[in-house]
């Protein structure tokens, strides 16, 4: 059996994803690494400051408090309880190549590294510690649609489809391993940008999970190459890319989509 380091950030997202790839792939994941954000907070428009807020200050701050005061029966578990309940460990690293992060990454023992939304970039020498290599879920469709919050610009773009993209990391450029897989679900114009993200995890740690379990039974997963020429890099979007965004009817999130995601972790009795 593969032992497994997972690499995400301190987001709902990133939890929902962990919840999601726990129950594909179990005692496999031995550790789990935290980035506390992507990006500084002055890269990003003051106009995802509210999604920035529920994505992070209002869970990890006001919800996962609270909800750790229950029994962890019936829903997903926070990064603390992953620790308390299954004896995962889950450290933050503040940077990916300082030498005590290196150190922390190599006792973890893992054979893989599986990164979702990590926030620091892999440089060489993390990228060979792990024997079994790396593996990124990217949350765009590659090579399309590289860099950052890429689900924005293919809703901005007026894309049929948003997707997420499986590839491996075998250097530190970003987004630019060769492909394994890249699951689509099609937009729908009555969601918020947060519904579209939190949609691919479903099919996304899917075909993580599926990529672990051949590998495990020793099968090469097929690739396609990317060409660094192809596709775009996308970085934070400017407050006039928000404007635009929701002047074209999108929204960034809305009430239901709190919901939903409170009904993950607070149960209906």
């Amino acid at each position: 059996m593969l032992r497994l380091a997972l690499l995400t950030n301190r987001d709902i997202e990133s939890c929902v994803a962990l919840n999601q790839l726990h129950r594909a792939l179990g005692a496999r994941i031995g550790a789990v690494f935290l980035s506390e954000r992507v990006g500084g907070r002055s890269a990003a428009s003051r106009a995802l400051e509210p999604l920035s807020f529920v994505e992070q200050d209002f869970f990890n701050h006001h919800v996962f408090p609270a909800v750790e005061r229950t029994p962890p029966h019936g829903r997903d578990l926070t990064f603390a309880e992953f620790e308390r309940v299954h004896g995962i460990p889950v450290r933050s690293l503040a940077s990916a190549r300082a030498p005590e992060a290196l150190d922390a990454l190599r006792a973890a023992r893992a054979d893989l590294f599986l990164s979702v939304r990590f926030g620091h970039i892999l440089r060489d020498d993390a990228i060979a510690i792990p024997p079994r290599g790396v593996l990124n879920l990217h949350s765009g469709l590659l090579p399309r649609y590289r860099g950052v919050i890429a689900t924005f610009r293919a809703l901005l773009n007026g894309d049929a489809e948003i997707g997420c993209t499986l590839h491996w990391i075998d250097s530190p450029s970003i987004d630019a391993g060769a492909i394994i897989e890249a699951p689509r679900v099609a937009v729908d114009r009555a969601r918020s940008l947060l519904w579209h993200v939190l949609t691919l995890y479903g099919p996304g740690m899917n075909a993580m999970a599926r990529a672990v379990l051949a590998l495990e039974r020793g099968q090469s997963l097929p690739t396609v190459p990317q060409s660094p020429d192809a596709g775009a890099y996308y970085s934070f979007p400017t407050d006039d890319d928000v404007a635009r965004f929701t002047a074209a009817g999108w929204r960034l999130f809305g009430r239901d989509d709190v919901d939903t995601l409170l009904s993950r972790f607070v149960p209906a009795t």
